[in-house]
């Protein structure tokens, strides 16, 4: 298998043949109820999202939206729908830690139906939670609504959104820097970001560190965009919780990794980030990927943007894009030093973001590559699962989420192939379940 770096520069056909139609399968609000209020899935590979093993053959039972319990021989009640997974693999429903579900291109489409459709669409790709790490001050309400109505649903048709509200970045002072930090504080975000920018944009050291001793007065834990390990060290000593991204300039060192494992701070290496800087260059081949056009009723504005010969010229053109892909190279040989100290991985893409220097970061359809990249970097199938799953719910501290165990959500994702043989069987979609219920098919788009 060639490495997804030099498949992703393959061009496609001159002719993408977007104008007709798509064969879509989304997921919708239309949900198959479980009768009697139990389910039972039976006999299928389970992967529970712990890193432990495999079970064969094992059943899930799920009642009112939660698990009741998992393995080789549970008891089923009298009277639950009971259906046949033979052949299938059921892992926890993915998390991407680090995406951004905000408003997209279309300025007729209100925020919040914006929001429900991005995330709708990246639950038909199994992932089914987004923790939106920035977001614009017109988009924060509508995730912090979003996050509450999910909190006492019954049924959910979409992918569960938790949000650090908008991202506190470019302040001069330390006063401006806490004000911002209070005042994302007040509307109860998940997590707090913070932003090393290039100079002349990115802020002293009393500024930043301002933002990571406010948020933890108020009980909010912090994760910093990071790229060079200068800023990394800093802020994790600090008191960061949780590095945005990873490392890009050089090998993370044993300082940084003894500091990280000492107040238990994860990382989330968004090596996708990396790739959508630089593949526009040219039309990547996995636009004609059909995984990927089941998302075009999304993805199309984008895909045209980036399509454009003068966009694609301006990616060649750019320093910074082509810079990035030495940087790609550092990210992924990080991601395999921190794995093998121990250094707890996430999974997340940092995509989502509608504005016009990040065109292109395709929510739902980049996480299945993200997972080929962390493989690519050395991890494991498991370790890469893992990652997208319950050390994603570790990482960012999300309660009942990323492990299939009694008592936890029932948010699944069956496959008709097995990613621990090949880490591209995460597309083999059989079905989608969130809160115990399966979400129903469309047909064409």
């Amino acid at each position: 298998m060639l490495p997804i770096s030099l498949r992703l520069a393959i061009l496609g056909a001159a002719a993408l043949g977007l104008a007709g139609t798509f064969l879509i399968e989304e997921r919708t609000a239309a949900q198959t109820p479980a009768a009697g209020g139990v389910t039972a899935l039976m006999n299928a590979r389970v992967i529970d999202g712990t890193g432990r093993p495999a079970m064969e053959k094992a059943t899930i039972v799920m009642r009112d939206g939660r698990i009741d319990a998992v393995g080789a021989n549970p008891t089923i009640p009298a009277g639950a729908t009971r259906v046949d997974m033979a052949g299938k693999t059921i892992m926890p429903g993915m998390i991407n830690a680090h995406g951004h579900a905000q408003k997209g291109l279309d300025p007729k489409i209100p925020i919040r139906e914006d929001l429900i459709r991005q995330l709708r669409m990246t639950a038909n790709y199994g992932v089914t939670t987004v923790v939106s790490l920035g977001a614009n001050k017109d988009d924060e309400l509508e995730q912090i609504k979003l996050r509450e109505e999910q909190r006492t649903a019954t049924t959910l048709d979409r992918s569960r959104v938790f949000t650090s509200g908008a991202s506190v970045r470019r302040f001069k002072t330390a006063q401006e820097a806490r004000a911002e930090t209070n005042r994302v504080a007040d509307i109860k975000p998940d997590i707090i970001k913070l932003h090393f920018d290039d100079p002349p944009g990115n802020m002293d050291a009393e500024t930043w560190g301002a933002i990571v001793e406010e948020a933890h007065k108020r009980g909010l834990r912090v994760t910093p965009h990071i790229f060079y390990l200068r800023d990394a060290k800093a802020v994790v000593k600090k008191g960061a919780d949780v590095l945005a991204h990873s490392v890009r300039d050089m090998d993370v060192d044993a300082e940084l990794i003894a500091d990280m494992k000492a107040r238990d701070v994860g990382v989330i290496p968004t090596l996708t980030r990396e790739v959508t800087v630089f593949v526009y260059e040219s039309t990547p081949a996995w636009f004609k990927d059909p995984f990927f056009l089941r998302g075009m009723s999304l993805f199309k504005e984008h895909v045209d943007i980036v399509s454009a010969p003068e966009f694609q010229q301006r990616v060649r053109n750019d320093k910074v894009a082509q810079s990035i892909k030495q940087a790609l190279v550092q990210a992924k040989r990080n991601v395999k030093i921190m794995a093998d100290a121990g250094i707890p991985i996430a999974m997340g893409t940092d995509g989502g973001v509608p504005n016009n220097m990040t065109f292109g970061r395709f929510l739902g359809y980049l996480e299945h590559m993200e997972l080929e990249l962390l493989v690519e970097s050395g991890l494991t199938p498991m370790q890469a699962l893992t990652a997208a799953t319950g050390n994603g719910a570790r990482v960012m501290r999300l309660d009942r989420i990323g492990t299939l165990a009694p008592g936890n959500v029932a948010d699944l994702l069956v496959l008709d192939a097995n990613p621990l043989q090949d880490i591209r069987n995460t597309k083999q979609i059989h079905s989608v379940w969130i809160a115990g219920r399966r979400l129903a098919a469309l047909g064409t788009n």
